[in-house]
């Protein structure tokens, strides 16, 4: 009599048991979001000790059983398959009543781009004038006045309007600044992403008896880099994987108009722990000018190869991989780090972060290839932006180096900087 009272609620323990073990491993190990390329199939699997369920009630999104038979007695295999863009969502239950997880689908063109890894100069203009750094100035009395701080300005401020004079250069404001004699000027800036306004008053300055208002700036910036893709239907290409920021503020430039232009490498600057090495390249303003600047984002810069460029020089058709079809590694970059010639070395995908799309910090990678190791260190500056390749398909781009390990460095997922490319082809 004893034995059949605790039998039920013995079994009905380990039910409980065994389903919360169930849902810990789906909360887990399936993702939270899943990447299709439309048309082509992706297969899903999962290990639990209960029968789990995947099902969706979406018109663009097909779920079958998979044929794959390479699997344990606990795994549940699934093909899923896009039959267009759009997004779907993924429920998944136990038994086939118990909800378990949810998973966003989100369903992409399946592309073919030019994946690159040529260097590229990079000569870039700012939208406004970039405040770098507020000083005092002195009067002819000898004390100091700080004209830009009363206004309420900071470092990293950049300035658009003075005087109701639109700042596309340096020169604008300092000829606005010249010709106040003394009298408040309107000032238009932006902060982050907020637009404010403020007054400021130029001094004389006891130096040189020119108007001062107590701020350096700068309006420009030029560098290496290395492009990514070009999309061949509409010209649109990537570069670096990451922003530009503005070396003293921090902060990303914000493009008026740029140029991007073939470059050479000249030499290399060995990495060692501690001190990033570094590609050392060369672009003159006679140098062939490849195509504009439009954007500068977390992803990269993004802009139009111009219809003159032969693009079948910068790089070859891949088909792109989604975030999803990236496993852990081999997997190849696809650099130059000697004249413009563009060769594919060995990595390794260490580490994967699949849940974050907004970040340019998608992937650890560590560079293998011996022949790029003696030859640069690992990874260097000017390498952010080369491909990176994996079972024949471009998945991403090179980003950051470790400082004190410069074997090793992240990498974005390509989907992100084509999405970011997207804004682009609107604004033309």
């Amino acid at each position: 009599m004893f034995k059949k009272i605790l039998r039920p609620k013995f079994l009905i323990l380990i039910l409980v048991l065994v389903a919360l073990v169930s849902y810990t491993i789906t909360l887990f190990v399936l993702p939270g979001s899943i990447t299709l390329l439309a048309g082509e199939d992706y297969k899903i699997s999962f290990k639990s000790p209960l029968f789990l369920q995947i099902h969706s009630d979406s018109k663009i999104l097909r779920v079958s059983d998979s044929k794959d038979t390479s699997i344990s007695a606990f795994e549940k295999p699934y093909s899923l398959l896009a039959t267009e863009e759009g997004k779907a969502e993924l429920r998944l239950s136990m038994l086939g009543f118990i909800p378990l997880k949810t998973v966003e689908v989100r369903s992409i063109e399946s592309q073919r781009v030019l994946a690159s890894g040529a260097p590229i100069g990079i000569k870039l203009k700012t939208n406004g004038v970039i405040i770098i750094n507020i000083s005092g100035v002195i009067l002819d009395d000898g004390t100091k006045v700080d004209p830009a701080e009363t206004a309420g300005l900071l470092t990293g401020d950049v300035l658009i309007k003075a005087g109701n004079k639109d700042l596309k250069s340096i020169s604008d404001l300092t000829g606005v600044i010249k010709s106040s004699d003394g009298k408040p000027l309107d000032i238009v800036y932006k902060r982050e992403d907020t637009e404010y306004k403020t007054t400021i008053t130029p001094v004389k300055s006891s130096e040189d008896g020119e108007y001062r208002v107590g701020v350096w700036v700068r309006d420009s910036s030029a560098g290496i880099g290395t492009l990514t893709f070009i999309n061949p239907v509409n010209n649109v290409y990537g570069a670096l994987g990451h922003g530009i920021n503005d070396i003293d503020t921090g902060s990303l430039l914000r493009v008026g108009s740029g140029t991007l232009m073939e470059s050479n490498i000249k030499g290399i600057k060995k990495g060692v722990k501690g001190a990033p090495g570094e590609l050392e390249g060369d672009f003159f303003n006679g140098s062939d000018v490849v195509g504009d600047i439009k954007l500068n984002s977390e992803f990269g810069i993004f802009g139009k190869i111009n219809k003159e460029t032969k693009k079948n020089k910068l790089g070859r058709l891949y088909n792109i991989g989604s975030h999803s079809a990236v496993k852990l590694g081999k997997a190849t970059i696809l650099t130059c780090i000697n004249g413009n010639q563009v060769e594919e070395y060995e990595i390794e995908i260490q580490r994967i972060a699949k849940s974050d799309l907004n970040s340019p910090k998608n992937m650890v990678v560590r560079i293998t290839d011996q022949r790029l190791l003696s030859s640069t260190g690992g990874i260097v500056q000017g390498m952010s932006g080369s491909p990176i390749i994996q079972d024949g398909r471009l998945i991403g781009a090179v980003t950051h180096v470790f400082i004190n390990e410069p074997t090793r460095g992240y990498g974005v997922f390509i989907e992100s900087m084509l999405e970011k490319s997207k804004s682009v082809d609107k604004k033309n």
